[in-house]
């Protein structure tokens, strides 16, 4: 149980910041301990209950607001939460409006107490907008949290995660741009029917101490068919790293649950015929999907941008982690400077203790711009969830520019594909997949390089090459494939072994004509 405290000075601050005109607001200080247990008995209690949305009526001025304008609303640095204490972390708020609509509880806690973070006014800058009135609702709340912190140098203050939408949020680590999002959960993303977006709907965020590493915040998961309690420990750094601990409580049977979902957009790349008119040579947040399924071996699958919905599951009966990567890290492959898609992160997901059975899910969805998030891939449980059940896992996220996690050295540097190479044949594809490794670089030419593929029923290899690329020392696949006329969307796969031991991941190829 937490120690007594004069509430006195925690009151005096947010008095203090309760100036502006918006109202009389009393921040209410509780001597209760946060930690993962209370706020599983927060939702386990929820669930216990029909649902209800937290959506209310909001004022027709943020309902009718605008991206543009919503992204004038800018919140001032020197109002952070904790910046006046010199703490290694500072929390900013997010302000409701656009389609963030959905206020969100967020309170600040110690070993002392706990109180809610009062929305207040003045913590905003809204520039020139002219219809933002003087006078809000005193019960206007936030749309959610974000958290910085000096990670790329010591006189700056820079984002390292974001909590807003749904159970969206996003992490950097060192010299990263924003780009593809991590998720509490998914419920039927990519359908059938319609996909369900739980919401984080109250947080706890731990007020560091003054030599802090690491943040932890706790939230609140709610939907109609389940809630859940998280907590995240998150240590900055190079690669970011993000400790999460999740207990869900189901009020309903659940079809199509995603575990840890990670969320992110591909539109065209080195391997798409179709580059929509556009002058940059790629546009993508991440370019493949790496799945660990045990601790020897490593699947990577290239994202496509197709027609319709395209469903993939990838069996894993001793996971090790999976993740969408951006593993093209040169600016000329983009050559837009100002999305700086070479800087996205990779975002790997590393099991912790026992996970259900199961394995990873790929939805690809088809996309006409770089402004929609198309591509998903979560775990997939073979058994899925009763009602009035409860399921407890945990995992590591690493926001990386990292090109592998375990496995072999080997790993897929680029995938091309070339359509009717053969005007005597053309139902046939030539697929050119480059592998490439500090290792494999020292291998010459001479050596006893070969390639072990994998087709299904119907498709042949008519031609094959193994040879070292004496640019840059790393090795080439070249392969031409066959099929039968009509022959539907088919997986490739191939790995490179020297005197017939593996040394590269597998290669996972979508043969769409």
């Amino acid at each position: 149980m937490a120690p007594e405290l004069s509430i006195a000075p925690v009151m005096i601050r947010w008095l203090l910041l309760l100036g502006a005109g918006i109202g009389v607001v009393r921040a209410e200080v509780e001597r209760v301990e946060i930690n993962h247990a209370y706020v599983q008995g927060v939702a386990e209690k929820l669930a216990a209950s029909p649902y209800k949305s937290r959506q209310p009526e909001q004022p027709e001025f943020l309902k009718s607001m605008t991206y543009d304008n919503y992204q004038r609303i800018r919140f001032i640095p020197e109002k952070s939460l904790w910046r006046t204490d010199n703490l290694p972390f500072q929390a900013q708020f997010f302000h409701l409006g656009y389609v963030h609509l959905t206020p969100v509880a967020i309170n600040e806690y110690s070993d002392a107490y706990v109180q809610r973070v009062p929305f207040v006014r003045t913590f905003f800058d809204y520039q020139d907008l002219k219809n933002i009135p003087l006078r809000l609702p005193p019960s206007l709340e936030y749309a959610g949290v974000r958290f910085v912190y000096p990670l790329n140098h010591p006189d700056s203050w820079d984002e390292i995660v974001a909590f807003l939408g749904a159970s969206y949020f996003r992490g950097l680590g060192r010299d990263q741009r924003y780009g593809l999002s991590a998720r509490g959960l998914a419920i039927n993303s990519g359908g059938p029917g319609t996909e369900e977006f739980p919401s984080f709907v109250e947080f706890w965020i731990g007020k560091p101490a003054a030599d802090a590493k690491s943040l932890t915040v706790h939230a609140l998961l709610d939907s109609p068919s389940v809630t859940g309690a998280y907590t995240f420990v998150i240590t900055p750094g190079v690669d970011t790293k993000m400790d999460v601990q999740a207990t869900l409580f189901f009020r309903e049977r659940v079809e199509n649950l995603g575990l840890a979902p990670v969320t992110s957009m591909f539109w065209f790349g080195e391997n798409s015929a179709d580059r929509f008119g556009d002058f940059r040579p790629e546009v993508h947040d991440s370019d493949g999907l790496l799945v660990a399924p045990d601790k020897e071996s490593r699947l990577w699958r290239p994202l496509v941008n197709r027609r319709g919905v395209h469903h993939e599951t990838f069996d894993a009966p001793a996971p090790q982690g999976y993740g969408l990567l951006q593993r093209d890290r040169d600016f000329r492959s983009y050559e837009d400077t100002e999305a700086r898609y070479e800087k996205r992160p990779g975002l790997w997901v590393e099991p912790i203790g026992p996970w259900p059975a199961g394995g990873v899910r790929l939805v690809e969805l088809s996309t006409g711009n770089e402004y929609s998030d198309n591509i998903v891939a979560f775990w997939s449980p073979k058994e899925q969830p009763a009602a009035h059940t409860k399921l407890d896992f945990s995992y590591r996220l690493h926001w990386s520019n990292a090109p592998v996690f375990g496995g072999p050295p080997g790993w897929v540097k680029a995938t091309r594909q070339t359509v009717h190479v053969d005007r005597n044949h053309p139902e046939r594809s030539r697929f050119v997949v480059d592998f490439d490794s500090a290792s494999l670089r020292t291998v010459p030419a001479s050596a006893a390089m070969s390639a072990e593929i994998t087709l299904p029923p119907g498709v042949t290899v008519t031609d094959q090459q193994v040879f070292r690329n004496e640019v840059d020392g790393s090795w080439r696949l070249a392969l031409v494939v066959d099929a039968p006329p009509g022959t539907p969307p088919v997986e490739l796969r191939a790995r490179l072994l020297l005197e017939k031991k593996p040394v590269t991941e597998t290669w996972v190829g979508l043969w769409e004509r």
